[in-house]
């Protein structure tokens, strides 16, 4: 029970609106205690009901009747009694005795006296208003209204009382329907309210539970709309992100498995065949076996390349990885790396081209930064034909970062696949062979992403197909400098 957001909504509400109710009755009871607020009410009806009498007693005078006798005029005091719902007195002016009551004679032969007291309300000069506590103990307002002499009285008082209010009463006359009704509204507000909040803000996180729970059970494909109050949509908005990336991280990790699978096998397959050939005799002659064994350790070379490679990924990710940071020029660098590399792209006839401009000076690890630039070169000639270009360029860029472009003549990459060439293991050519007849393994160039940002650095592609590839390298001149100054499109 309560354990959703409407129903908690609900709940909240429901006890903020009773909250205030509660405050305001308490406020409205302390209210109540105030005589003025208590008792006018009472003497204002008091006053009314004493001023149509004496305009009854007038219309009578000007009738002709001088004088009202005692038994008619007690009868007149009982219809004013049962018409007005209000207790009447006939007192004898001079004793404060009581004559008549006309609620069922209990205060006949008692003396009257009222306490006056003060009120804001204008009455006449034979009107005055009190409180008067009875024999039983309850307490009345009441209003004395004196009267001329009629026959066989002394001058009269007629006095009308009605019960002293109580606060609760007073709550209950005049504030207890008003609350009840705010109350209401308050709530049918909140229900509203309620409903309100569920379409914009509980039905977006319903959404979002129900992608979720998609997701849970591999369903990795969703996005749910960006609606309701800004921050649901920035919840939305983050979610749509995380499931992007969980779709592309799942994607990476089947191609991984996938290739990391394809990759292992192969040299597995040709070791283990050759191996059994050596074994079964098969391979018997000098030729033969001398063939075997080369191929056995050019496999065996591979897999260790490859195991390197996942072991230089793993520990870059997880931190392990110590750059030596020493201040080095890049234009060395890569001049090593052309030469490095001349003899194989001559080799497989390419043009290998380089443009190094002066920089300035960096700092950075010059082990790591070759392998990052021998890769990327390496790369371009494993994808461009032969007759084609490799061009190397060394440049500045801008005032706090040097570029490093490597450019070639190759197929190109298309442009639905250009935002994963850095992913391991993710190779264009499906077959796994490129251009130059050697196989890949995929994880050159996420190995040279991972290196290049370890130095606060940024690398793009670009490609457009059957035009070439270029691969930029922005490494910051300091790495103090944030990577952000590397991001900004020149």
């Amino acid at each position: 029970m309560f354990r959703s957001l409407r129903s908690r909504l609900l709940l909240s509400y429901t006890a903020v609106i009773g909250t205030v109710l509660v405050v305001m009755t308490l406020f409205l009871l302390a209210a109540a205690l105030s005589a003025q607020l208590r008792f006018d009410p009472t003497w204002r009806e008091l006053i009314v009901i004493a001023r149509s009498v004496d305009a009854e007693i007038t219309r009578a005078r000007q009738a002709g009747i001088a004088t009202i006798e005692a038994e008619r005029f007690e009868q007149f005091l009982a219809q004013v009694a049962d018409s007005q719902n209000v207790r009447v007195l006939g007192i004898i002016a001079g004793t404060r005795e009581v004559f008549y009551d006309s609620q069922n004679g209990s205060w006949v032969s008692e003396t009257i006296v009222a306490d006056p007291i003060r009120s804001v309300l204008a009455v006449d000069n034979n009107i005055s208003l009190g409180r008067y506590e009875a024999p039983d103990g309850s307490h009345w307002l009441v209003l004395t209204q004196a009267l001329d002499t009629f026959r066989g009285r002394n001058r009269l008082f007629i006095v009308y009382a009605r019960p002293q209010p109580t606060p609760f009463a007073v709550f209950r006359q005049f504030f207890l329907s008003p609350l009840c009704q705010a109350g209401l509204a308050a709530f049918l507000v909140a229900v509203l309210l309620m409903v309100w909040l569920n379409r914009s803000v509980t039905r977006p996180l319903k959404n979002m539970v129900q992608a979720s729970e998609a997701m849970a059970e591999g369903n990795y494909d969703q996005q749910v709309p960006v609606q309701g109050p800004e921050e649901v949509r920035r919840v939305a908005s983050s979610f749509n992100e995380m499931a992007t990336q969980v779709k592309k991280a799942n994607l990476s990790q089947r191609d991984f498995v996938a290739n990391v699978s394809h990759d292992l096998k192969t040299p597995l397959t040709s070791i283990q065949g050759w191996s059994q050939a050596l074994l079964d005799g098969v391979a018997s002659r000098p030729e033969q076996i001398n063939n075997a064994a080369a191929i056995i350790h050019s496999e065996a070379e591979r897999m260790n390349r490859m195991v390197s490679q996942l072991l230089d990924l793993a520990r870059i990710e997880s931190g392990q990885l110590k750059l030596q940071q020493t201040p080095l020029y890049l234009n060395d660098l890569l001049t090593d790396v052309y030469n490095n590399l001349l003899v194989q792209a001559q080799a497989q006839q390419i043009h290998l081209t380089q443009a190094i401009q002066p920089v300035p000076l960096i700092s950075g690890d010059g082990d790591r930064l070759m392998q990052v630039f021998s890769n990327l070169v390496d790369n371009a000639l494993s994808h461009t034909p032969t007759g084609g270009r490799v061009h190397l360029v060394v440049r500045p860029h801008g005032d706090q970062a040097v570029e490093v472009l490597v450019q070639d003549t190759g197929k190109g990459i298309p442009p639905d696949e250009l935002e994963r060439v850095f992913e391991r293991f993710y190779q264009v050519e499906k077959s796994r062979v490129q251009d130059s007849g050697r196989k890949g393994s995929g994880l050159g160039l996420a190995i040279a992403k991972e290196l290049v940002e370890a130095h606060r650095g940024r690398i793009t592609a670009h490609s457009q197909p059957g035009q070439g590839t270029t691969f930029a390298v922005r490494l910051p001149l300091s790495p103090a400098l944030p990577g952000s100054t590397l991001t900004r499109r020149q």
